[in-house]
This record gives structure tokens, C-alpha cells and sequence, in this order.
């Protein structure tokens, strides 16, 4: 009895010491954080130009030149307004490369010409009720062209591919970003710890600073040194206009620096989100190689067609200055059909197949941020898919599940500790369904993360394991 009296003794003060927010500062209200209206553009060009060769005649007569050139162009949108909330990540690519080699008196030589666009989106448009029409989009194309001559051999290859997929979506519910937030009151503990802070700052001053910070973050400059100075000279124009600095000097000004410039902005949010829609799929897949010599070619064509009905759900809650709790469940289910050839010379063969499929993913994730430079996170998760191949009339289930967990203890100026390790069990599952603007534990996770290739797993576990320690000695 005593044992058991003792262990609940220290469970229960370690969650009082844990959750306990008796800084009126970590007592700000996270989870009803309400971001101001932001409206932020990027549009970048830029290219690289490449050449580099070698001639050696010691022991052969041998030589080999290559050029290396593209272009580019990015644009990015983020915007946050009272009636909509829309993300774009858009880029264009085109790129050349060619390589002349000289081998005694063999010439070789290979050009590659490509072109590569691509557009993700997501828009939702609100109502005063908080109700949602939602138009989003990924859209890809690529196309290349090889050119290949050894002596007197050549051959020709192509490669195109393009692919749509609009998301159609209505739903309730908005999800706020809190990063602002988090940093002004990051500034106020840091002044508070140092004893630079004037008075005790109420709600509406963190909200104040959290709007500054809001507004600098966003601002574009060519220079990003000019952009430093801007952004704290603003914050400590907003700070002195609130009566919230004690003492000006060097202390303040270098704390106000540390956390604006090098503390880290977890990404964090707030609100509750239902969405539900359909999502038609469409790509085309063509490659085709000529031997100009033989006249030999090959040909592989392959098209897609798929329309889902989806619905996602999403949960995000900062339960407190540190500790933070998200929800994600998503369901997609539909049709989808493929149809190809492949083409030898003058024999072809054509193939067609069709499935009804279904996937179900929900997760959890549970982050602990006690300050700006240590965070630990674990996210457990659980998946099931249903593929129905209409051809063999054969339904296959499968299941996946697991978790990752990742940290970073900022333990001194000195040590720092970091570990990430993740698990997960797969049985026959599936993930080949569209995905655009939710968290495909499964997939973008799970492979990339654990088995850091292309190969799925068809039934097992796998795993993954890192711990670091850095420690400067002098």
C-alpha cells in the first residue's frame, strides 16, 4: 500500500511539474489563438550554367568535355485571410546536359534536353460559418528527349508523363497556425529569465507581439541581413511601445537576436477540421527508343483513370505552452482503371486492369516543446486497405501499423543528444490511392523515413534506429 501510495505520489508530481503553466506568460491561451490576416508571394528565377573537361595523352589519347545548364522558376503563395486560406508551391524546370568523350579515335557523345512542371495546391474558400468549398491540385508534366551516338551506333529515347488530380472538397472547421504566437512568447521568457522585462504582459500584448510577428516573418527582402535588421527593429519598436523592456542594453538586445534569429519555429496549430469530396485522376505515361542504325524501336504507353470520394479529419491542439496534441484520420475509396501497350518492332501487346480500392489511415501525434531548442515527439499510427481487382474478382486486405519518435535535448551549451527511431508492421498493405493535402502515414513516412528506398514492404517489420551525441571538448 505503501509502494502504491508513493508511485502515485510521483506520478503525480511529475505531471504537476510537467503541465503545470504558473508563468502568467506559458498561461496564454494557445489553442484560441486567432492568426491575423497574411498575404505572402515569391516568385524566383534562376539558372546554372556548368562546363568541365579532362584531356590526358601520358598513356592513351583520351578526352571528355561536358555541359550542364538550366533554368527555373519558382512560385510560392501563402495566404491567411479572414475568408480563405490557400497554399501554392509552383515551379517550372528546364534543364540540358551533354557529354562528348574522344577514346583513341572513338567518339561518344550523349545530350539530354527535359522540361519539368509542376503545381500543388490547396484553397479553401470560408463562409461566416465557418463552412468550406475547397478546389485543390496536383498537376505534373515532364518531358525528355536522350541522344545517344558511340562510334557509329546511335539511338534516340523519349519520355513524356502528365498527370492531374483536382481535389473537390466542402467542409467545416479551420486549422490556425500558432508558430507567432509561440515566438512572442518565447521573447517575453527570455527578457523575464534576464530581468529586462518592464511588467507583467497581459493576453493582449502577446497578441500584439504575436501580430508584429506575424507581419515581419513574411516580409521580403533580396538581402537577408537587411531583413534581420528590419525584423528587430520592429520587434523592439513593438516591445518599448508597450512599456514591456525594463532596461535597454546589450543583455536585451542580444536575447531579443537569439530568439528571433536562432530559435527554432516548431510547426504547430490550432482548430478542428471535418472535409470531405471527390477526387477524379487522370495520367498518361509514354516512352518510346529508336535505333536509327537497325531499325529496331520500342514503345511502352500507359494511361490512368481513377475517381475517389475521400474524407479527412483533423484535430490540432496546443494544450499548453509546451505540450501539443494532433489527430488525423482520412479515409479514401473509389475506382480506378489502367490500360497500356508495349510495342516490339511490330508486335504489340495491350493489357488492361481494373480495381476497387480503399484506405483507411488515422495516427496520433503527441509533441512535448519545453523551449525553443528542445522537442520530443512520438507519433503512433494505424492503417487498412481493401484492393478489389475486377478482372480476377479477387479481394486482398491488408493492415499496417506502427510509430516514429524523434528528439533533440538541448542539454548544455556543450552536449547536445538526439534520437529518432521508428517501427512498423506491414500484411498486404496497399497505399497506391490519391493523397494531396493530409498526412499518408504509410507512405510518405513510413518508406521514406524507415526503409529509405523504393521497396514496399508486402508483409514484416521493419525498423529504424539513430542516436546521436555531441559534446564540445574544448
Amino acid at each position: 500500500m505503501k509502494k502504491a501510495i508513493f508511485t502515485l505520489f510521483i506520478v503525480f508530481f511529475f505531471a504537476s511539474q510537467t503541465f503545470a503553466q504558473a508563468d502568467s506568460i506559458k498561461n496564454y491561451p494557445l489553442k484560441d489563438y486567432i492568426a491575423p490576416e497574411i498575404r505572402y508571394r515569391l516568385l524566383d528565377l534562376g539558372s546554372h550554367l556548368n562546363l568541365n573537361g579532362i584531356n590526358k595523352s601520358e598513356t592513351d589519347d583520351y578526352s571528355s568535355n561536358n555541359f550542364n545548364t538550366n533554368a527555373n522558376l519558382h512560385y510560392y503563395e501563402y495566404e491567411n485571410l479572414t475568408n480563405y486560406q490557400g497554399t501554392t508551391n509552383a515551379s517550372f524546370n528546364a534543364s540540358y546536359r551533354a557529354q562528348w568523350e574522344k577514346t583513341d579515335s572513338i567518339k561518344d557523345s550523349h545530350s539530354s534536353p527535359s522540361i519539368h512542371l509542376s503545381s500543388l495546391s490547396q484553397s479553401r474558400f470560408y463562409n461566416q460559418n465557418a463552412t468550406f468549398f475547397g478546389l485543390h491540385g496536383d498537376i505534373t508534366y515532364r518531358l525528355s528527349n536522350v541522344a545517344s551516338k558511340t562510334g557509329d551506333d546511335s539511338w534516340n529515347g523519349q519520355f513524356h508523363s502528365f498527370k492531374i488530380t483536382p481535389f473537390v472538397s466542402f467542409g467545416k472547421g479551420r486549422i490556425e497556425p500558432v508558430e507567432s504566437a509561440r515566438q512572442a512568447m518565447d521573447i517575453l521568457l527570455a527578457l523575464q529569465k534576464y530581468n529586462r522585462l518592464g511588467l507583467k504582459p497581459d493576453k493582449m500584448m502577446v497578441d500584439s507581439l504575436a501580430r508584429v510577428a506575424n507581419r515581419i516573418t513574411y516580409k521580403r527582402f533580396y538581402d537577408s541581413r537587411f531583413k534581420n535588421i528590419y525584423q528587430l527593429e520592429e520587434l523592439d519598436k513593438a516591445l518599448q511601445s508597450m512599456d514591456l523592456v525594463d532596461t535597454v542594453d546589450i543583455i536585451y538586445f542580444a536575447n531579443l537576436n537569439d530568439i528571433w534569429s536562432f530559435a527554432r519555429t516548431y510547426n504547430r496549430g490550432s482548430g478542428l477540421r471535418y472535409e470531405g469530396g471527390i477526387i477524379p485522376d487522370f495520367s498518361i505515361n509514354n516512352t518510346k527508343y529508336d535505333n536509327s542504325d537497325e531499325p529496331k524501336y520500342r514503345r511502352y504507353n500507359t494511361k490512368y483513370y481513377g475517381i475517389y470520394g475521400f474524407f479527412s479529419f483533423r484535430r490540432m491542439k496546443p494544450i499548453s505552452y509546451s505540450w501539443q496534441s494532433d489527430i488525423m484520420i482520412d479515409l479514401t475509396f473509389g475506382y480506378d482503371k489502367k490500360t497500356g501497350f508495349e510495342e516490339i518492332n511490330d508486335d504489340k501487346n495491350e493489357w488492361e486492369s481494373s480495381y476497387l480500392k480503399a484506405l483507411l489511415n488515422t495516427g496520433w501525434q503527441f509533441g512535448f516543446y519545453p523551449n525553443t531548442r528542445t522537442y520530443t515527439g512520438i507519433t503512433p499510427y494505424a492503417a487498412a486497405s481493401f484492393v478489389g481487382d475486377q478482372g480476377t474478382k479477387k479481394n486482398t486486405f491488408g493492415v499496417s501499423t506502427g510509430f516514429w519518435f524523434n528528439s533533440y535535448y538541448y542539454v548544455s551549451p556543450r552536449l547536445r543528444l538526439a534520437l529518432d527511431a521508428g517501427f512498423y508492421y506491414a500484411n498486404n498493405f496497399d497505399y497506391s490511392v490519391p493523397s494531396l493535402f493530409w498526412d499518408n502515414f504509410t507512405e510518405s513516412h513510413v518508406n521514406s523515413h524507415l526503409l529509405e528506398s523504393n521497396y514496399q514492404l508486402i508483409k514484416g517489420f521493419a525498423y529504424s534506429f539513430s542516436f546521436t551525441l555531441r559534446y564540445a571538448i574544448l
